[in-house]
């Protein structure tokens, strides 16, 4: 009887407690994440929820070289802000801000278009920058 009920424990223990990589990595995949053998999967978190899972993997690239060739692999463009202005009342006009050029954290984009958003971002102050955070987001 106890025999039966450690397994069955041990069953439910491993529905409810999945690797979180196993979620998280086919989904930032499916939005353009293109992992090299140099790369190293450090962790991963999944919030499963509806509409909009979202999960993230913090990789460790091997320099600073295979970090850019990463995020030119994924398809990842600097996050550029392009709010639209007016001066004086005149019209408006787009005015493009590169947020990247006044911070730490550095913000790779890459958005489907369905919405969904491949997000990877560094900080050189954190193990050279070459730790990234990438977030897989469904919109």
């Amino acid at each position: 009887m106890v025999a039966l009920l450690l397994t069955g424990m041990f069953t439910v223990s491993r529905v409810f407690h999945d690797d979180p990589c196993d979620s998280a990595l086919p989904f930032a995949s499916e939005l353009g994440l293109h992992l090299s053998d140099d790369d190293d999967v450090v962790s991963c978190e999944w919030h499963s929820s509806f509409p909009d899972s979202s999960g993230t993997v913090m990789v460790r690239t091997a320099s600073h070289a295979t970090r850019e060739a990463l995020l030119e692999r994924s398809g990842v463009t600097e996050e550029i802000d392009r709010p639209r202005v007016s001066l004086d009342d005149g019209p408006f006009r787009e005015e493009m801000r590169r947020p990247n050029l006044e911070r730490s954290e550095q913000v790779y984009i890459a958005t489907a278009p369905n919405g969904d958003q491949l997000r990877i971002s560094y900080d050189e102050g954190v193990e050279s920058g070459l730790l990234l955070t990438v977030r897989a987001i469904q919109v």
